[in-house]
């Protein structure tokens, strides 16, 4: 009778925490980049990837030539403009374009109520970003942090050092390759010192998209779905001009769900029409949305 040999158990693999988790993608991302002579494209914003594609992708390109002229890296850059007009939109494009890690200071992750905290995990951000250069560090809402010294309470102690850690840091970044990129509703909120060329060369309106945007996000947004032949985005984007460019996702998921309700297989243009209808403009005051009780 042949002798049975029990097989040796391997032990289970250890379960990975977040931090080695976070590096595995850091590490995926930096495996990849833009391809030579590729173009950066965004959907809607022609002059927002014009600007992207000469003052930050083909210096990455092309860093020999640029790095003979003296230009080591592209500048830091401020997009600002009202909420909802699609900067955080075109810096996740853009990141994904690059194929690098990205890094984020805003309010939730590093605000913090004891005095030096805040400096402290900003400085940390900070650090990341330059271990894995090339990347990105994105500040959200940069007012939380870099609001006028000279306004309120941005006279305190508290705010002086952040602002000062903020001053100190973004050209060692820029220079360590991590390209920043700043975005803010309040551009009138924000100290002067940072706004500064040799800080943020760059300061960008990114304002409520235009009838030509809006079809241009349109024909994309459309083009992989199977729809009528009637259907025509052209009074969509007169409709659309002007507003958020997420009431214009909005629309047009809603006319497919609408379509796909009714048992239709294509998306067509009453259904797109009855989504837009639904879907008014929110009215503004003073550049806010004006907000109202009940359904709108």
């Amino acid at each position: 009778m042949a002798e049975v040999i029990p097989l040796e158990r391997k032990p289970p693999p250890a379960e990975k925490t977040e931090a080695a988790l976070a590096d595995e993608k850091v590490e995926g991302a930096k495996r990849s980049a833009p391809e030579p002579n590729k173009v950066f494209e965004l959907a809607g914003r022609p002059e927002l990837a014009g600007f992207f594609n000469e003052h930050i992708v083909d210096i990455i390109l092309h860093r020999d030539r640029y790095k003979a002229l003296g230009i080591e890296f592209p500048s830091a850059l401020i997009l600002h403009g009202p909420p909802g007009c699609g900067k955080t939109f075109a810096v996740e494009r853009l990141v994904d374009f690059l194929g690098w890690p990205i890094f984020q200071i805003d309010a939730s992750s590093v605000a913090s109520p004891y005095i030096h905290e805040t400096s402290k995990k900003v400085a940390e951000v900070f650090e990341k970003a330059m271990g894995n250069a090339p990347s990105v560090l994105v500040i959200d809402e940069m007012e939380a942090f870099l609001a006028d010294r000279e306004i309120g309470a941005g006279s305190s102690h508290h705010r002086v050092e952040e602002v000062a850690e903020f001053l100190r840091r973004i050209p060692e970044a820029v220079k360590s390759e991590v390209l920043v990129v700043a975005m803010t509703n309040r551009i009138d909120m924000i100290d002067p010192a940072i706004q500064r060329r040799g800080r943020f060369d760059h300061v960008i309106k990114v304002d409520f998209a235009s009838e030509i945007e809006v079809q241009s996000l349109l024909d994309k947004l459309l083009y992989a779905l199977p729809k009528e032949s009637d259907v025509d985005p052209k009074p969509l984007a007169r409709e659309l001009a002007g507003r958020p460019l997420s009431d214009v996702a909005f629309v047009v998921r809603e006319g497919a769900r609408l379509a796909a309700r009714s048992g239709k297989d294509c998306l067509d243009q009453a259904s797109l029409l009855s989504a837009l209808q639904a879907t008014p403009a929110r009215e503004r005051e003073g550049g806010e949305v004006k907000r109202r009780i009940g359904f709108i």
